[in-house]
């Protein structure tokens, strides 16, 4: 359980999923060539200044399951018409350097929890007026950074963010082309296609295929579904004309039912203003005095973090929560369960100084092993560096190292989304000391721990962490602890230990080579793909569909499809394996005729499974 990051992530979604488009892409038009031979390319001339009529909409809502009494959602809503304007600088070595800003906000309604965010013109003014936000892209038109004057209200930053971010726009040679795109609501698999072959005014459909894992969509295994389409046009000087377009994402629970969260927005943009501005021979910030952030990444404003725990908290009091603790924590649950579970953890953060009650409440001796492991639940939820130590003075109490389950308690730190240099020692030692099935679970806190530290901070410490969980298992002897090693490497999920884990896909033992697919499941790299695809004619069912899964959670280009088409139309895919083959392949159905002679060769198959056949005909229209 983790209820900070549903939360979180839902609140500043809800918050954040403000979105309007920047495009200014040229074509080099070649006179008689096909349209492959027309390449589209990212072309805004210095000192040029393009403004666009904006109307944006965006509804997000994330339900509090578990909540009989106040079953309502929680989320936000936006709605801006104005104008976006785009300025072009002078390039920052090779990348394209571009200016967004908004202006002339005469409809600006953004509200998060029922809480007006921008509640008059002076407030809108605060947050926009003479603000700019500096745009850095590739030629292709990928985003690499988003740079804003320190002082920028996170309001402006986190809104440019998700303009940048969401609607952004990468080209690409040919009629069709898919990308990867980082997005405020995680990474997105795009798919592009050329509408009018290589004419001019060139028109160019966008849609969103998914979004492998969604951030500010709740939490939980269900599906997540994409209903997503955008188009532009291009006037013949290359430069946008106009957009319009829709998207809905839904997460359903596992095994179907009515959504768990919703988000739905809509933009359109037309042509307004077209002139030229003076280009001052130093018209950014020098670099130092920029914040420069990665496309996506979101800022938290200290006094709308303060609105968003107050409404999580919803009137509970420290009192109130340790009497339920007294009462309920033996039980392992409470009334109104779920909804308990996000009070309490904002309630820890809120006020951190209860994380070291709660530890002390640990320790209790009339507290049972469930009530205990429900303390560290809560503590791993809030997450929190005040959080975190008092996990770790929990874990290593008397109390909580002579439960018969200690290693069932530690396996609460691979929760942690964000671990500090402290808990990630404190795990290391404890792996070290642990035996048998402890050490199991150590090392599988270790590797997530550590990889995550390791992702934020690029801090040697946490790579040697890593990489000694990488020589055990080059020493290990059965397979039972290979498997386990590998699997605590996949928690880590970096891309240095890929060679490490790919040795291991050609091992005598299936479970080994299982755990090899599995442990590659983060790692996006050639090399992992190619290990992946060759898994996956391995002969042992489980090993192929570990394989299969882990391909479902990365790009996968025409050689891939056809490879795994191919492993289809030679039956080496055991009927067990045909469900997660499917849902590997459908996003690319449309662009992939692979994919629909594969599907096409499943419905010949005599296999008594009605559900797959109706699905697989539900795809094809058939």
């Amino acid at each position: 359980m983790n209820a900070r990051k549903v939360i979180t992530g839902g609140a500043l979604l809800a918050l954040l999923l403000l979105g309007a488009a920047w495009l200014f892409h040229t074509q080099a038009p070649v006179t008689g060539a096909p349209p492959a031979a027309t390449p589209l390319r990212v072309h805004f001339p210095v000192g040029e200044r393009r403004t666009y009529r904006m109307d944006y909409t965006a509804r997000t809502e994330v339900r509090l399951a578990g909540s009989q009494q106040k079953p309502t959602a929680m989320g936000g809503r936006a709605h801006f018409v104005g104008d976006l304007v785009l300025r072009s600088h002078p390039a920052q070595g090779t990348a394209l350097r571009v200016g967004l800003s908004l202006e002339n906000l005469h409809e600006h309604t953004l509200e998060l929890f029922g809480h007006a965010l921008l509640p008059d013109a002076a407030a809108v003014a605060a947050t926009f007026t003479g603000r700019e936000a500096l745009l850095d892209l590739d030629a292709d038109g990928t985003l690499r950074a988003v740079s804003f004057q320190e002082e920028d209200p996170s309001l402006f930053k986190n809104t440019v963010q998700t303009l940048a971010g969401e609607l952004q726009w990468v080209l690409r040679d040919g009629a069709t082309w898919q990308v990867e795109e980082l997005t405020s609501r995680g990474t997105a698999l795009t798919e592009y296609a050329r509408l009018n072959e290589g004419a001019l005014p060139a028109r160019i459909l966008k849609r969103r295929l998914g979004y492998p894992e969604p951030r500010g969509m709740g939490t939980g295994s269900g599906d997540v579904e994409v209903d997503s389409r955008f188009e532009l046009t291009l006037d013949a000087d290359g430069v946008l004309e106009r957009l319009s377009g829709e998207e809905r994402v839904l997460r359903r629970p596992a095994g179907g039912g009515e959504p768990t969260a919703t988000s739905h927005i809509q933009l359109r943009l037309e042509p307004g203003k077209r002139d030229r501005f003076v280009v001052a021979q130093a018209s950014a910030a020098p670099a130092a005095q920029l914040q420069r952030l990665a496309p996506g990444e979101l800022v938290t404003d200290a006094h709308a973090r303060e609105r968003m725990l107050a409404q999580q908290v919803d009137g509970l009091t420290p009192e109130r929560f340790f009497e339920l603790m007294e009462k309920y924590a033996n039980g392992g649950t409470f009334p109104e369960h779920n909804h308990f579970l996000l009070q309490a953890t904002g309630l820890l953060e809120q006020q951190p100084e209860l994380c070291a009650r709660l530890a002390d409440f640990f320790q209790q001796s009339t507290l049972k092993p469930r009530g205990r492991a429900l303390v560290l639940d809560l503590l791993a939820g809030a997450g929190t560096p005040e959080a975190q130590t008092a996990l770790v003075r929990a874990l290593s109490s008397p109390q909580a190292l002579a439960e018969p389950g200690y290693r069932m308690l530690l396996s609460r730190l691979s929760l942690l989304t964000s671990p500090t240099p402290d808990t990630v020692r404190f795990i290391e030692r404890t792996h070290r000391a642990a035996r048998d099935d402890t050490r199991v679970a150590t090392a599988y806190a270790l590797g997530s721990t550590a990889g995550a530290l390791y992702r934020q901070q690029q801090d040697a410490e946490s790579l040697a962490a890593v990489q000694q969980l990488g020589a055990e298992l080059r020493a290990a002897r059965t397979p039972e602890d290979k498997a386990h090693l590998l699997l605590a490497l996949g928690n880590a999920g970096l891309e240095e230990q890929v060679d490490v884990i790919a040795h291991y896909a050609q091992d005598a033992d299936a479970q080994v080579r299982r755990a090899s697919a599995r442990a590659l499941r983060k790692i996006q790299t050639p090399q992992a793909m190619r290990t992946l695809l060759s898994m996956t004619e391995d002969t042992d069912a489980p090993v192929q569909s570990s394989a299969l899964t882990a391909l479902g959670r990365r790009d996968l280009d025409e050689s891939a499809l056809r490879q795994l088409r191919d492993l289809a139309l030679s039956g080496r895919v055991p009927v067990e394996n045909h469900h997660t083959l499917v849902t590997v392949v459908e996003p690319y159905l449309q662009r992939a005729p692979e994919v629909r002679q594969l599907l096409q060769h499943l419905l010949t198959q005599d296999v008594p499974d009605a559900q797959l056949h109706t699905r697989i005909r539900g795809l094809l229209g058939t």
